[in-house]
């Protein structure tokens, strides 16, 4: 071996020993350690998107990122469910539920192997299993959000975007959502034309809003669970149409994605159904809607002589703000309960024409501060752009054997401006007011701020006791037209006001 060889192998051999000595006696003070550095990630959220059909188990890859001029210690990395998460992390090598003191150098980058196990076909675990990867440094944490279906269900997931501009052209909002036919029979849709038809052998499990597009119509057939995440909304688009015909046995329910006890009543969990201006024929038959923030809105029709939405036997429940909230539209109803909202449960505004049959409004919401707003609110104008008034005219609003009731003192709220119309009529109601009187023609035959003795509506048991002034107390002709309650009981002659009728609690369905 030459001189020159034998120097260079030196050289070699040198450079390597104190390369090593140099990156292995790194002290604390050589470490990035300000509270203000931010790692880098190559997603903020990890979705395994992959819909099982058996137990599966399937890996993705993160980069971390370190884009400082010195090397950053994490001093812990883990799973924030811990080892009761159905993820589980390999951080080079590493497979500790905890993993300590993790290097990366200066402007360099790491990667980090996540896997996630569920068994698909086990109804107990969550439709969508969430969890983060927890990074500690610096006296601070950083997340990378992790999610992954549960159950074996129909996922409608977000996949376009919609803008909306000012007269600038400047981006002032928009919309994440997907239609309601994307991907046919892959998402549980059948698809004959303008026709779609929603199976119900799997739950449906939006992400982000879905959209019925105009000039299709969405049936959603009995015993069709509908589970919404934080923030969706179903939006049915001007001469859409959206028919919800469930049974009494077996309710279409629309409901937010948890299922755990805490969540069963939790008000808040999704957006709304919007119905909005010029979506026709809409029908709500043995639908259960529960849980979101506002549970209906209701937009001007084209024409009032059409009503926008069919609400009947069915029941609207804890939502933050309104049960229904109505903006102009034209709305009939019957067999239905509205009840428990941070809100007005029924918000008739912006005019429009309306019919109630059978009906129960009451308001025990107990949540947060105590709730102010009335359980029913008529009003006949808004306030446009400029805050100027817009008189708009509620042409109809017939109450018939309803009940309005809550725990306000006055849960009767008539918001009128002179120079449009407000036509109210209450036939054999009970009502919780003291700005109505018991006379012809807009008010007859009702019962004024008498208990009406419900069964137990601090857990939305609207039935009726045995005393209740309700009992007898219909307008019998109304029975023709409907002559079975909310959940298929015989009415009585003359028969309970209400959506509930009596019967005693043996032969009760």
């Amino acid at each position: 071996m030459n001189n020159s060889l034998r120097y260079l192998i030196y050289l070699i051999s040198f450079f390597a020993i104190t390369s090593f000595g140099f990156s292995s006696c790194v002290t604390e003070e050589d470490y990035a350690d300000s509270s203000n550095i931010n790692l880098k990630f190559s997603n903020d959220t990890i979705r395994f998107d992959t819909v099982f059909t058996t137990l599966g188990s399937v890996t993705k890859q993160i980069r971390v990122y370190n884009n400082e001029n010195k090397p950053l210690k994490i001093d812990r990395i883990r799973l924030g469910a811990g080892a009761n998460s159905f993820y589980r992390l390999n951080v080079d090598g590493n497979t500790s539920l905890v993993v300590n003191d993790v290097i990366i150098n200066a402007k360099d980058s790491m990667f980090i192997f996540v896997r996630v196990t569920i068994n698909p076909n086990n109804q107990s675990n969550p439709l969508l299993v969430s969890d983060s990867i927890i990074f500690s440094f610096n006296g601070k944490e950083q997340y990378i959000q992790l999610e992954a279906y549960g159950q074996d269900a129909y996922y409608h997931v977000a996949d376009k975007w919609a803008y909306t501009y000012d007269d600038a052209g400047n981006k002032i909002d928009s919309i994440n959502y997907s239609l309601a036919e994307d991907k046919g029979e892959l998402s549980g849709c059948i698809v004959n034309g303008n026709s779609l038809e929603w199976k119900n052998d799997k739950p449906h499990v939006i992400f982000g809003s879905l959209i019925v597009n105009s000039n299709k119509t969405l049936t959603i057939n009995e015993n069709t669970k509908i589970h919404l995440n934080p923030q969706s909304i179903l939006f049915v688009l001007p001469n859409a149409t959206l028919r919800a015909n469930g049974s009494t046995q077996n309710n279409v329910v629309f409901q937010g994605m948890r299922k755990d006890d805490y969540y069963s009543e939790l008000p808040g969990q999704w957006g709304q159904i919007w119905f909005q201006a010029g979506s026709k024929n809409n029908l709500l038959n043995n639908v259960t809607i529960k849980n979101g923030t506002i549970g209906l809105i209701v937009d001007s029709c084209v024409t009032n002589d059409i009503p926008t939405v069919d609400i009947q036997n069915t029941i609207i429940e804890n939502m933050s703000i309104y049960g229904i909230l109505s903006r102009g539209g034209n709305i009939n109803a019957a067999n239905t309960l509205v009840q428990n909202t941070g809100k007005e449960t029924v918000a008739l505004t912006i005019g429009g024409k309306y019919q109630f049959v059978f009906c129960t409004f009451a308001n025990y919401w107990s949540y947060n501060s105590r709730r102010s707003n009335s359980t029913l609110l008529l009003q006949n104008y808004y306030y446009d752009a400029d805050n100027n008034i817009q008189l708009r005219p509620i042409t109809e609003c017939n109450f018939y054997n309803t009940i309005i009731y809550g725990t306000n003192e006055d849960e009767i709220t008539i918001d009128k401006k002179d120079g449009a119309e407000l036509n109210y009529m209450f036939e054999s109601c009970i009502l919780l007011t003291n700005s109505l009187k018991n006379e012809p023609p807009l008010v007859s035959n009702c019962i004024f701020n008498r208990d009406p003795l419900f069964n137990n509506p601090q857990d939305g048991d609207f039935r009726i006791k045995a005393t209740s002034s309700a009992i007898g107390s219909g307008y019998s002709s109304w029975n023709a037209v409907y002559p079975n309650d909310i959940i298929g009981n015989f009415r009585q002659y003359p028969p309970t006001i209400g959506a509930y009728e009596y019967y005693p609690i043996a032969t009760r369905k």
